[in-house]
């Protein structure tokens, strides 16, 4: 397998940088739109529920490698490639003050958005919701869109594929 990567032009993104923004910050909008199509929060919680959903699983999509092909789809992981999160990290990652997490947290929990666990919350899988697919589906077309765009401003470009490493034996 090769692994393609994208350079970045520093050059170029600075000629166009107003361009490169609007690309960059009308794909975050799309990527809050459709993610709040569905799952109905305000902004903040929402932002807790991406950054706690991340961490989560954060263990078993670092070793991707190491997935049987089985996880690779919709089945909820193993409950031992899932890591709670606490609610100090997640006001580390989101940038939030910690009371204001704690307490959306605690509401989330209790209309059973978040899980508690001794060791912080989690986010139940959605996977397997009839929505999660397409909604997938429409972040990669913002992902591809955006993607377009700075490869036509020359902000992006292609480098050469890797090739792919051996197996060791």
């Amino acid at each position: 397998m090769t692994t393609r990567r994208m350079a970045i032009s520093v050059e170029a993104t600075r000629r166009e940088l107003r361009l490169c923004g609007f690309a960059l910050l009308n794909h975050y909008l799309t990527m809050h739109q459709v993610i709040a199509e569905h799952v109905q929060l305000p902004p903040v919680e929402m932002l807790i529920l991406i950054a706690t959903t991340t961490g989560n699983v954060q263990r078993a999509a670092l070793r991707p490698g190491s997935l049987p092909e089985a996880l690779r789809g919709r089945e909820p992981l193993p409950p031992e490639l899932v890591v709670p999160m606490s609610r100090r990290a997640i006001a580390r990652v989101t940038g939030l003050p910690t009371e204001t997490v704690r307490r959306h947290v605690d509401g989330m929990v209790r209309r059973g958005i978040l899980v508690a666990s001794p060791k912080g919350v989690l986010a139940p899988s959605r996977l397997s919701e009839d929505w999660a697919a397409g909604a997938v589906l429409s972040l990669l077309e913002s992902q591809a869109a955006c993607t377009e765009q700075l490869l036509a401003l020359q902000a992006i470009a292609p480098q050469a594929p890797r090739p792919a490493r051996p197996k060791r034996g």
